[in-house]
C-alpha cells in the first residue's frame, strides 16, 4: 500500500525459518532506497538481523536503516494464543480453501499459489501458508505438509487432499472442503442464533433480579421499617438475600469468579451432563448423524474404501457410544456382511430413514450422493426442530420472568396494604 504525499512505499514479508529448533522468528521495521533512489519502508520477518539485510539488499539494493520491533502487550498475546490453539476455524478454512481453490483455477503452480496466499490472507492464514511453503519446498506433498502443521489441519482435510492429489483433482478438492466448512458454520450459526433470544430473557430476567435485590429492595425495606411496617413472608426472604449480598459482596464476587473458572476447567464435564438432557441428546444425535454423513459422502465420492471412509468419518464423532457402534460396524463390514445387516449394529448412529437410503445407495452404487440427501433432509429437520424448540421457549421463559416479576411486586405491595388498613378512619 502506498503512503499519500511522502513518495515512500510500505511492504511486508514474512518469512520462516526452514528448520525446527532454530532460532526464533523476529520482525524488522527497515527502510531501503530501490534503483531509481525511491525511499520503502516496510517490515520483514526474519530469524536474524543479518538475514534481512539480505533479504533487502537482494530485493531493493541498498538498506538505509534496519531496527527490531518491538512486540506491544496485544501481539505477544497473540502469538501465545496462537502458539498454544493452532487450529484454524470454519471461517478461516473457508477463505483458505476457497483461495487456493481460485488461485490454482487461474494455472498459478501449487507452490506459487501459496506463496501469494501467505501475503493476501489474514495473520493466522499467512503462518500457516509459510509453514505450508516451507515443507512444500522440501519436496513434501501438499497433504504431507498439512499432516505435519500438526493440529492446524483434520484428518478429514488431510485425507481428502490426498485423494485429490492421486486423482488430479485438487480444485474440486478444494471447492468440496470449503463448501463442506460453510454449511457446517451455517448450521452452527442458526444453532446460536436459535439459542440466543432464550438466553437474553433468562439473563435480563436474572440481571432485572439482581437490581432489584441490590438497590430498589434496600431502599423499601428502610421505609417501611421507618413507618412501623417490617417486612415479613416472601419480601422477608428477600430482604435477608439483599443483606447478605451486600454485606458480603467482595466474597460473593470472588466465589462467582472462582465458580465462573472451575465451570470453564470442568465444562467438558458440564456439556455431557447437557448432552443427556431428552430434548437436547436428540437434537445433538441429529448433529452428528448430519456430520458424519456429509463426511462418508464426501470420502467416498474421492474413491476411498468404505471401511477406510467409515474409520475417518468416525474419527470426527465425540460421543463415546456412537464411536463404539460405528467400530462394531466398521468391524462388520471388513468381515464382508451386507451393508443392510451390519447397520443393525449402529442403530443408534443412524436413523431409519438414513439406514434405508444407505441400503438403496449400496445396491444401486449411488452411495455418496444418497448420504448427501439423508444429510440434507436430517438438516432441515434439524433446523424445523430448533425453530419450533424457540418458539416453545420464548413464551415460557416469558411467562417465569411475568411469574416472577408478580411475585415481588406482590411481596412489596402487600406490607403497604397492611399500612393503609391499619390507618384510622376519619369521617
Amino acid at each position: 500500500s502506498r503512503i499519500k504525499n511522502t513518495g515512500k512505499s510500505k511492504k511486508s514479508w514474512n518469512r520462516k525459518s526452514t528448520k525446527g529448533g532454530g532460532e526464533r522468528v523476529q520482525e524488522f521495521l527497515w527502510k531501503a532506497r530501490d534503483s531509481t533512489g525511491k525511499l520503502l519502508i516496510g517490515k520483514v520477518r526474519a530469524n536474524t538481523e543479518q538475514e534481512a539485510v539480505n533479504l533487502l539488499r537482494s530485493s531493493y539494493g541498498k538498506v538505509v536503516s534496519l531496527r527490531k520491533r518491538k512486540a506491544n502487550f496485544w501481539q505477544s498475546w497473540e502469538a501465545k494464543l496462537f502458539k498454544k490453539n493452532r487450529k484454524l476455524t470454519d471461517k478461516q478454512k473457508i477463505v483458505f480453501f476457497k483461495q487456493l481453490a481460485v488461485i490454482l483455477n487461474s494455472g498459478v503452480p501449487l507452490l506459487k499459489g501459496m506463496e501469494l496466499l501467505k501475503q493476501r490472507t489474514d495473520v493466522v492464514i499467512g503462518k500457516v501458508a509459510v509453514k505450508l511453503v516451507t515443507h512444500l519446498q522440501e519436496g513434501s506433498s501438499l497433504a504431507s505438509a498439512m499432516q505435519k502443521c500438526g493440529k492446524t489441519f483434520s484428518n478429514l482435510a488431510v485425507t481428502l487432499v490426498a485423494a485429490g492429489e492421486r486423482s488430479g483433482e485438487m480444485n474440486n478438492v478444494f471447492l468440496e472442503i470449503a463448501d463442506f466448512y460453510k454449511k457446517q458454520q451455517e448450521l452452527k450459526q442458526f444453532l446460536y442464533k436459535a439459542t440466543l433470544y432464550p438466553l437474553f430473557l433468562l439473563f435480563a430476567s436474572v440481571g432485572v433480579l439482581i437490581f432489584f435485590l441490590l438497590y430498589v429492595l434496600p431502599m423499601l425495606a428502610s421505609v417501611y421499617s421507618s413507618l412501623g411496617a417490617p417486612p415479613n413472608g416472601i419480601l422477608q426472604f428477600a430482604v435477608q438475600i439483599s443483606n447478605f449480598l451486600i454485606g458480603n459482596g467482595i466474597a460473593v464476587c470472588l466465589s462467582l469468579v472462582a465458580m465462573f473458572f472451575y465451570i470453564y476447567y470442568r465444562r467438558q464435564i458440564f456439556v455431557e451432563f447437557c448432552l443427556r438432557l431428552p430434548i437436547v441428546r436428540n437434537l445433538y444425535a441429529m448433529a452428528l448423524e448430519i456430520r458424519f454423513c456429509k463426511i462418508l459422502s464426501m470420502l467416498l465420492d474421492k474413491g476411498i474404501n468404505i471401511t477406510e471412509a467409515v474409520e475417518l468419518a468416525a474419527a470426527t464423532i465425540r460421543q463415546k457410544e456412537r464411536v463404539r457402534q460405528l467400530k462394531i460396524f466398521n468391524a462388520a463390514l471388513r468381515r464382508g456382511e451386507a451393508i443392510s445387516t451390519a447397520l443393525g449394529t449402529a442403530t443408534e448412529m443412524f436413523s431409519p430413514l438414513t439406514a434405508e437410503l444407505i441400503v438403496i445407495g449400496a445396491e444401486t452404487g449411488y452411495l455418496p450422493k444418497l448420504l448427501n440427501e439423508a444429510a440434507n433432509i436430517l438438516e432441515q429437520d434439524l433446523r424445523d426442530r430448533l425453530e419450533k424448540l424457540r418458539e416453545i421457549l420464548a413464551p415460557i421463559l416469558l411467562l417465569i420472568a411475568a411469574l416472577v416479576t408478580a411475585t415481588v411486586v406482590c411481596s412489596v405491595v402487600g406490607p403497604l396494604f397492611e399500612l393503609f388498613s391499619a390507618l384510622p378512619e376519619y369521617k
